[in-house]
């Protein structure tokens, strides 16, 4: 047979229709199966209120680059340390170094919050000479 008789077919062009409704419902399958992770916000005082609230001298402790917490006599606290040589109940000042990143602070605080720790203040605390010479 040749290809005169057969009737031509015209080229028939794709409908976009079909295929906007394909994306929109794969769209709309990732979106409502994908997970978000959880935001939690963590309760701070301000250093203001760490100090009127209680006359007790505040607990310093250090934050370093990778997260491990020191005091002035140790260099490296773990959770049990924390909870055995600190009071839980008197205010805490947590001093991270200057290059510390946020997420570090904030797992650090999380841990101590976790802990225990009711009244944790993020700051430095002052020296003691200026602490002396402004109270005169």
């Amino acid at each position: 047979m040749s290809t005169l008789l057969l009737p031509q077919r015209r080229k028939q062009s794709i409908s976009l229709t079909a295929l906007i409704d394909v994306v929109f419902i794969l769209l709309m399958f990732f979106m409502l199966t994908s997970s978000f992770t959880k935001f939690s916000a963590l309760e701070m005082q301000s250093s203001l209120a760490a100090s009127t609230a209680s006359d007790s001298k505040p607990q310093l402790l250090r934050l370093a680059l990778d997260g491990q917490l020191s005091s002035e006599q140790t260099t490296a606290l773990t959770d049990g340390a924390l909870t055995s040589d600190f009071d839980i109940s008197v205010p805490t000042v947590l001093q991270p170094t200057p290059d510390t990143q946020v997420q570090v602070i904030v797992d650090a605080l999380s841990r101590m919050k976790t802990l225990g720790f009711t009244q944790v203040t993020l700051g430095k605390s002052r020296p003691q000479a200026n602490l002396a010479a402004g109270q005169q």
